[in-house]
């Protein structure tokens, strides 16, 4: 054939030419790739730059940009493992340079993040780090919670977490550093430990002391509608108020607040020391331990005499209800949570409750039981004829010829003890325990049973008209506040 191609032998030339060209085009290529590999060992460990970031979530090697999945998670890229967070670059994880990421410390505002955790205030916003904000659904800045409390965001909410009173919109942070409705209610014993049940029961159904409830069936002809106090003011509720000023409360008094007469502003005390010696028994009748008496207001010491102190723990006293106490301070310690001493009509009704067809009751719980009372006998719908006795008294706890007490705190029972004495509005010890002073006068209170014996008849007495030798405070009187 000599020098001649067929147009086959032609065809197969071409086709072999263009293997031998594709094949020179590929060895340089992989020289190339080898080429940048020396020269940036990164690249070959990157496999996949726009893969997922070391940690994500996986299913293959190629969702990350390592190449490489195990148990479900993006591994390292050779980068990663030989970044460091002080080089000068974006590498490894970090989301900029040299922050950010699960090795470098967090990004500043206006830094690239992918998440809050890759910033200082964790608060990733278009992917660039951004200040705190009221507004942004996270907890952060000096906020206490989500977007509330602290000095920049609003107040919270009840049950919302909270560091200081001021972080509430309530103004009352409790105990539990949590928001709670009223400021009076702030403490644990006497805050929310009232209610069925000793306190530490596994069957005790405690709630708020300050809780209230509303009477709308009292006809407008007779006063209309009101709110009152479910139960009665306790000694913690007392002591809260006065702890908060110091017991400066005629500063208190001194800002106007809501409902306070200014007629009674000198009566009340100017620091701590004042506060205990207006709830000391200064001759009232019934709060001088030493004589039998009781008070529920703890204090360390009176007047130094040993016999006045109480047997009884701050704690235990603090659930009880209030008795021993001025009118002018029973008065104070109703408006600082914007009310006012309950009034004589506000008492009868839900005394004599009407919830029963042919109207007024004969006691508060017969709207439900109609069962017989004798109120010469004890009766476990309310704390009558030294009814209650306080559950595991002290060891040293002082008696009179090993009989019975000489604290007579030990009858006066947190408030709600009785759940089956309450009336149908669910107000509860409205017969029983303590006598409430009322607003209807200066210095008077009704008359509607106590733990001491008292009997029925809700009539009001001025106790300066009645007692006029002795200062008002008496230990069957106590407080209930309306609204």
């Amino acid at each position: 054939m000599g020098l001649h191609f067929s147009a086959l032998s032609r065809d197969r030339a071409t086709s072999f030419s263009s293997v031998i060209a594709v094949g020179a085009l590929m060895l340089a290529g992989l020289a190339a790739c080898s080429s940048t590999s020396e020269a940036d060992p990164a690249a070959d460990a990157t496999p996949n730059p726009n893969g997922k970031t070391e940690g994500s979530d996986c299913k293959v090697g190629f969702d990350c940009r390592s190449g490489l999945c195990t148990d479900g998670r993006c591994a390292p890229t050779a980068a990663s493992l030989n970044a460091s967070p002080t080089d000068g670059a974006k590498n490894g994880d970090e989301t900029d340079v040299d922050c950010g990421g699960t090795k470098a410390p967090k990004c500043v505002d206006g830094q690239a993040c992918e998440v809050g955790g890759d910033c200082t205030n964790a608060i990733c916003t278009a992917k660039k780090c951004a200040s705190p904000s009221p507004t942004d659904g996270a907890k952060n800045g000096d906020e206490t919670d989500v977007d509330c409390g602290g000095t920049k965001a609003p107040k919270c909410a009840v049950a919302m977490s909270c560091a200081t009173n001021g972080d509430c919109a309530s103004d009352a942070c409790s105990y539990e550093k949590k928001c709670v409705a009223f400021m009076g209610c702030t403490a644990h014993f006497g805050g929310d430990t009232c209610g069925a049940g000793e306190t530490g029961a596994a069957d005790a159904k405690h709630e708020s002391c300050c809780t209230r409830v509303d009477v709308a069936d009292r006809p407008a002809g007779q006063g209309g509608a009101f709110s009152i106090d479910k139960y009665a003011v306790t000694a913690g509720r007392m002591r809260a108020f006065a702890e908060r000023f110091q017991g400066n409360l005629k500063q208190w008094a001194s800002t106007n607040p809501k409902g306070w007469d200014p007629s009674l502003t000198g009566g009340l005390p100017e620091n701590m020391d004042d506060v205990n010696i207006l709830l000391s028994p200064q001759g009232k009748r019934g709060c001088d331990v030493a004589n039998q008496g009781g008070r529920t207001f703890w204090q360390d010491a009176v007047d130094g005499v040993a016999a006045e102190k109480s047997d009884f723990s701050k704690d235990a006293l603090d659930e009880k209800a209030l008795n021993c106490v001025p009118w002018n301070m029973a008065a104070a310690v109703c408006a600082f949570d914007g009310g006012h001493l309950v009034s004589t009509a506000e008492m009868s009704w839900v005394y004599e409750n009407r919830g029963r067809a042919g109207g007024a009751t004969g006691y508060p719980w017969q709207w439900n039981d109609t069962s017989a009372y004798n109120p010469q006998s004890a009766d476990m719908r309310l704390i009558h004829r030294y009814s209650y006795e306080t559950p595991n008294p002290p060891a040293g706890l002082r008696t009179v010829n090993g009989q019975y007490p000489l604290d007579h705190a030990f009858y006066i029972a947190p408030p709600g003890r009785r759940p089956t004495g309450a009336n149908m509005h669910g107000v509860m010890d409205a017969a029983g325990n303590l006598m409430p002073y009322v607003r209807d006068a200066a210095k008077s209170f009704v008359w509607t049973q106590s733990w001491e014996n008292h009997e029925k008849n809700l009539k009001t007495t001025s106790w300066a008209s009645q007692f006029p030798a002795t200062p008002e405070g008496y230990y069957g009187i106590g407080v209930r506040c309306s609204y």
